[in-house]
């Protein structure tokens, strides 16, 4: 196990990582990710890394009135609903590259002092296919989500489960966004951060005004 630290976040927490090197199934995660990251990555919402948000920026005008705002996924990767990213997987892949990946994502197990566990839901930290099967399912969460949105936001920008936002339509309006997207589904709930003193960080920036 080894720990990330997020730099950017008050008191820099860290997320822990259970590696998956070496697993029994860490070669076919790796295959199957490479085959999952072809379909991934082709919306307008789709951020690639801290570069390529940057150069996002670039072409964006911002308004006196308008806000900067973060919505951050409670612990994705283990909250992905395993059931529904195999319904979304079945669109795509036939029955045996299917089974495959049911193979490993419902294979997740680890020990610790001495004690095995089984991870019952979500995918697991650490696995090559994780962050892909995560981007996968919120690729499709979130044109569902902006779609049924009564106000939508004027930018959504996503890197896997950090969303750069701006909006238009008031505070009290932004709250009814947020409680619409913790609606959508019990395993994907949403933080929120909006800018403070015209700063707002995302990813390892601080985006100012």
């Amino acid at each position: 196990m080894y720990g990330l630290l997020k730099i950017h976040k008050d008191g820099v927490p860290m997320r822990p990582i259970a590696s998956n090197n070496g697993a029994p199934t860490y070669q076919l995660s790796k295959h199957l990710s490479g085959l999952l990251n072809q379909l991934t990555g082709k919306t307008a919402h789709h951020v690639k890394n801290s570069f390529h948000f940057i150069e996002m920026l670039k072409s964006l005008q911002i308004k006196p009135g308008d806000v900067m705002v973060s919505f951050v996924v409670v612990s994705l990767f283990t909250k992905v609903p395993v059931e529904e990213s195999f319904t979304l997987l079945n669109q795509h892949f036939n029955n045996e590259i299917l089974a495959l990946y049911k193979h490993v994502l419902t294979s997740t197990y680890f020990c610790m002092d001495g004690q095995f566990y089984e991870q019952t839901d979500g995918v697991a930290m650490g696995s090559p296919l994780s962050p892909v099967i995560a981007n996968f399912y919120m690729e499709d969460f979130e044109m569902k989500a902006i779609e049924k949105a009564t106000n939508k936001p004027d930018c959504w920008y996503r890197y896997v489960d950090d969303t750069f936002v701006i909006w238009s339509h008031g505070k009290e309006k932004l709250m009814d966004f947020l409680k619409h997207l913790n609606g959508i589904h019990n395993n994907i709930q949403f933080t929120m951060e909006i800018e403070r003193e015209g700063h707002l960080p995302f990813l390892d920036i601080d985006v100012n005004r």
